[in-house]
């Protein structure tokens, strides 16, 4: 495994994007205790695509890795390795690609909610600051 803040490895690239993999960064188990998110949204392709070559973090301000698995897209904390939010991708009939299932970490020694709304919130915040959507 990486340590956090290492020098990245050259993955896969996917139309001309490095793709980031769960052995880029130290991440801790997935959580025993969820609870659904009630996250939707849908991504055109190429922004579907942004967000599943995932986010390797450069900085000690960068506090969220982001990678992709059997099409679900998980959002760790950079410091902790702790997950927080995972949503899985599926094909849309009209193109692009839609949220069909997503949780959020409830433990509450890795992850503090104020609300689903709030949770909701902080993952389109990320999205938007980490992947320009």
């Amino acid at each position: 495994m990486r340590s956090a803040l290492a020098a990245p490895a050259l993955g896969v690239k996917r139309q001309g994007r490095i793709v980031v993999k769960k052995e880029d960064w130290k991440v801790k188990n997935l959580p025993i205790e969820t609870e659904d998110l009630g996250y939707s949204n849908f991504f055109w392709d190429s922004d579907a695509e942004k967000i599943m070559s995932g986010h390797l973090p450069t900085s000690m301000d960068d506090k969220w890795f982001v990678y992709s698995e059997n099409g679900w897209v998980y959002f760790v904390r950079s410091w902790t390795g702790h997950y927080i939010f995972a949503f899985q991708l599926a094909g849309s009939s009209a193109g692009g690609s839609r949220v069909i299932s997503s949780w959020v970490n409830t433990n509450p020694e890795q992850y503090r909610s104020q609300s689903r709304e709030s949770d909701v919130q902080l993952l389109n915040d990320v999205i938007c600051s980490t992947f320009g959507i």
